[in-house]
Parts: C-alpha cells; sequence; structure tokens
C-alpha cells in the first residue's frame, strides 16, 4: 500500500509538472531555448514542489469525512501546525 501512494505521487508530479511545462510552452511571449531539455529534466525539478504538495494536502483534508462534532472537538495545538506546514 505505501509502495503504491508512493509511485501514484511521484508519477502524478512528474505529470501535473510534464503537462504544465507543456501548456505553457503554447503561449506566444514565452520561449523555451531547448524545449526537450525544459520538457524533460525541467519538468522534474517543478515535480518536486508536487511532490512535497501532494502529500501536505492529503494530510490537510484528514478530517474531511469525519463528522463536525469530532471535527470541533479535536484539539490542534501549534506543534501540529509547524509538522503539517512541513508536508508531514
Amino acid at each position: 500500500r505505501t509502495l503504491l501512494y508512493v509511485s501514484v505521487v511521484v508519477v502524478f508530479s512528474y505529470f501535473t509538472a510534464f503537462m504544465e511545462t507543456l501548456t505553457i510552452s503554447s503561449y506566444p511571449y514565452y520561449d523555451f531555448e531547448d524545449r526537450t531539455l525544459a520538457y524533460t529534466v525541467g519538468s522534474a525539478f517543478y515535480g518536486i514542489y508536487f511532490l512535497v504538495s501532494f502529500p501536505a494536502f492529503f494530510v490537510f483534508d484528514d478530517d474531511i469525512d469525519n463528522d463536525k462534532s469530532d471535527a470541533a472537538t479535536k484539539t490542534v495545538t501549534l506543534w501540529d501546525t509547524f509538522v503539517s506546514s512541513c508536508g508531514h
């Protein structure tokens, strides 16, 4: 299960970064010197952002399906906020 989760995050991170790079290339005032390098290596480096943000949003929505009374009684400490903002 963990391997599947990590695999999906990695694949979707690269896919999202690649598609954003591909769609911005059609903007008339935006140009790449080397499109192949931008699509492959640039998307990989841009995908690092999503490697952190996709799991972070998954954790932020941890209580989304809980009953409102359960979510209202949950105590959130400063440490919880710090750990959540670091992506864990």
